[in-house]
């Protein structure tokens, strides 16, 4: 490479602009980063490596549920024995399981959301976002109790010339919307910032 080139990209990325953990109640503390798990009650792992195509993994006592964008793949954890492999979605990228590991909802970038029954390992339905919100580069997260299913939306604003954060949540047992909060940027619970 020349010194040219070298020089400006910042000595190899040396004075890149470096972003602080995002820190708020919906991210539990945790600074997300390529490759870094995400604690919960079930370990989530976001790997942006195109060539596995695994984007997203979750992996709970009983099941490793890898996501790709266009396809949800669900094995046993311990023998790696698939169990469920479903295609044809579009911006199918993050995902949480229920406490009881009955449920997977499956959150695409976009304006929906997908529930699957991790017990007959069949899609039970397709809930589309309220109107004018969408996700984008979010990920939802079941409440600890196993109740509600929290979901991160956003929408621009032309009056504040910028977007606006929420979690709305949803009945986990009819997945029913129920209420939206508006949070700071630093709350919402999105995917790592590659540096």
């Amino acid at each position: 490479m020349n010194e040219a080139r070298a020089s400006a990209r910042g000595q190899g990325g040396q004075n890149r602009k470096k972003f602080p953990p995002r820190k708020g109640k919906y991210h539990g503390g945790t600074a997300m980063n390529k490759k870094i798990s995400v604690q919960g009650k079930w370990k989530r792992v976001f790997d942006f490596d195109f060539r596995t195509r695994a984007f997203f993994t979750i992996g709970t006592d009983r099941y490793k549920i890898v996501l790709s964008g266009g396809s949800v793949k669900v094995s046993d954890i311990e023998t790696g024995k698939a169990l469920f492999a479903g295609s044809g979605f579009r911006y199918l990228y993050t995902g949480d399981v229920s406490p009881d590991e009955k449920v997977l909802a499956a959150l695409e970038n976009g304006k929906h959301f997908y529930i699957f029954s991790l017990e007959t390992f069949e899609l039970r339905g397709r809930v589309t976002l309220p109107r004018g919100y969408e996700s984008i580069d979010g990920y939802p997260s079941f409440s600890p109790c196993g109740k509600e299913l929290l979901v991160p939306v956003s929408r621009y604003s032309g009056e504040r010339a910028g977007y606006l954060y929420y979690i709305c949540r949803y009945d986990a047992h009819t997945y029913q919307f129920v209420a939206m909060e508006e949070i700071g940027r630093d709350d919402f619970p999105a995917w790592p910032v590659l540096l």
